[in-house]
């Protein structure tokens, strides 16, 4: 994603109960690893190819909530959680993009969910949407990035803007210690609800669905180590030989509003947020060419979480890539 953890451009949330989140109230198809964990899948609609969802860096399946309904009138779509995240079993292991990705690759495996795929990632899902294709080249039918991270993103932000990749390594310091601080408060059982802060959006079934999840402390340990990895996980991605031949890809990209950061940002850290958001669209210009047929659309009027600002544009995108898959496959 934009920041190296911490999400540092969000839609605001309502403030009522978003009656979208109904169908993600809840776990849906818990998919059991061969360690015995549980991936959580919230799959919909019918048809091929099979539209695989994964969200962004801190994120989970409601992410898509904007989309994902639209898209199960077309074809079927799943949208899964990262362990520690929504409806999905904490992880001992390191939550490296590898690690992830063979989650994704199990829990469809386990769930009986067979390709042909089209990928869609936002931010750091774009990470696994990678990878997820580099490994299964004859599944993947298409692809659609979503305002992504790109490879060797953290190297990049240091060499452009060294200033704010400082100050939002410092944000994503201190939601790491927050974390943990909930962790060590878990463990000893003192005041452990005080930890519990849902999104005013939030319907009063999910917090409660959600609740027992969230005590778990073994569920803040694997989410410290997922935003931990993120400067890792950006050299992980890199791959000169990647490509896609003629694959259907479309890449969005955010343009026209700038990243937000938290009130008080310093002055010399924002300096340097044009040229960093410059070096990030001509990389995704790159990750566009991956492939004959690929496009980085650019997308006026929104910031990061373009589907959930601007949730026409994605939905648009990925009925376009499944629409290509069909012809393809026809042909």
């Amino acid at each position: 994603m934009l920041a190296a953890t911490a999400t540092i451009a969000a839609a605001a949330p309502p403030a009522a109960p978003d009656p979208l989140l109904a169908p993600y109230a809840a776990p849906k198809l818990l998919a059991r690893l061969p360690d015995g964990r549980r991936i959580n899948l919230v799959c919909m609609g019918h048809g091929s190819p099979t539209v695989i969802m994964t969200a962004g860096l801190g994120d989970w399946s409601a992410a898509w909530r904007k989309v994902q309904g639209e898209i199960a009138a077309d074809t079927r779509v799943c949208a899964w959680d990262r362990a520690g995240f929504g409806f999905s079993d904490p992880s001992p292991a390191p939550q490296d993009l590898a690690h992830t990705t063979a989650d994704l690759e199990q829990a469809l495996k386990a769930a009986g969910i067979a390709g042909p795929y089209v990928v869609a990632g936002h931010s750091l899902g774009g990470y696994e949407s990678l990878l997820f294709a580099d490994r299964h080249r004859g599944e993947v039918a298409g692809m659609v990035l979503v305002d992504p991270s790109v490879p060797g993103q953290s190297r990049m932000f240091a060499a452009r803007a060294p200033r704010l990749k400082a100050y939002v390594d410092g944000l994503s310091a201190q939601a790491i210690d927050g974390i943990r601080s909930c962790v060590d408060k878990l463990k000893s059982k003192a005041d452990a609800h005080a930890c519990l802060d849902y999104p005013p959006d939030y319907p009063p079934d999910l917090k409660r669905a959600m609740t027992p999840y969230d005590l778990d402390p073994a569920r803040g340990v694997t989410e410290i180590s997922l935003y931990a990895s993120f400067d890792k996980a950006t050299d992980m991605v890199v791959d000169p030989a990647r490509t896609y031949g003629d694959m259907p890809l479309v890449v969005l990209s955010a343009l026209g509003v700038r990243a937000d950061l938290p009130p008080g940002a310093p002055p010399e850290a924002m300096a340097e947020m044009d040229g960093f958001l410059d070096a990030l669209i001509h990389d995704r210009d790159t990750m566009a060419a991956l492939s004959t047929r690929g496009v980085n659309r650019r997308i006026e009027g929104t910031s990061h979480y373009i589907q959930m600002i601007k949730p026409e544009v994605v939905i648009a995108a990925i009925r376009e890539v499944v629409g290509e898959a069909r012809a393809s496959a026809a042909r």
